[in-house]
C-alpha cells in the first residue's frame, strides 16, 4: 500500500510540475506586417471645377484595388471606377495585373479585363510615393499617397 501511495504521490508531483511548467504561449502582439499593406489615398484639384481622388488598397494576400473618383464643382461624382486584381512586389517595383473593372457612374457596369501596370515606389515618413502610368494614360510622377 505504501508503494502504491508513493507512486500516486510521484505521479501527482510530475503532473503538477508538467502543468505549471508550461507557460502561456499565446502572444498578444500582432504579427509583423508589410508597411505597404493598407489603404493609400491621394487627391488632386484641377482649378475650381474638378477634384480627383485616387486610392490603392494593397492586401496581405496580394490582392489590390485601385479606386478613381472625379468630382465636379458641385461635389457630385462625375466619373469613377474600381479596378481589382493582384500584385507582386520586387525591390522598389510593384507589378500589377487588374482583372476586373467596375464603373461607379452611369450604368455601373462590371466587366472582366486584363491590364498590366508597373509602378515604382518608395516609402518615406508613412507616405507612399508612386511613379508610373495610371489607368487613364496619365502618369503618376512621384505622387504622394497617405495611409488611411
Amino acid at each position: 500500500m505504501k508503494k502504491l501511495n508513493l507512486w500516486l504521490l510521484a505521479s501527482l508531483f510530475v503532473a503538477a510540475f508538467t502543468l505549471t511548467a508550461c507557460g502561456d504561449n499565446d502572444d498578444d502582439t500582432p504579427p509583423e506586417t508589410n508597411p505597404l499593406f493598407g489603404r493609400w489615398e491621394a487627391q488632386h484639384s484641377f482649378g475650381a471645377d474638378t477634384n480627383i481622388s485616387y486610392a490603392f488598397v494593397l492586401g496581405a494576400n496580394n490582392n489590390i484595388s485601385y479606386e478613381y473618383r472625379m468630382y465636379s464643382a458641385g461635389g457630385g461624382l462625375h466619373n469613377g471606377y474600381i479596378l481589382t486584381g493582384t500584385y507582386q512586389v520586387s525591390g522598389q517595383t510593384i507589378n500589377v495585373t487588374f482583372t476586373k473593372f467596375q464603373r461607379l457612374t452611369d450604368d455601373k457596369d462590371t466587366f472582366e479585363q486584363v491590364d498590366q501596370y508597373v509602378y515604382t515606389y518608395r516609402l518615406e515618413n508613412n507616405k507612399l510615393y508612386i511613379s508610373g502610368d495610371d489607368t487613364n494614360g496619365k502618369e503618376f510622377n512621384n505622387t504622394e499617397f497617405v495611409k488611411k
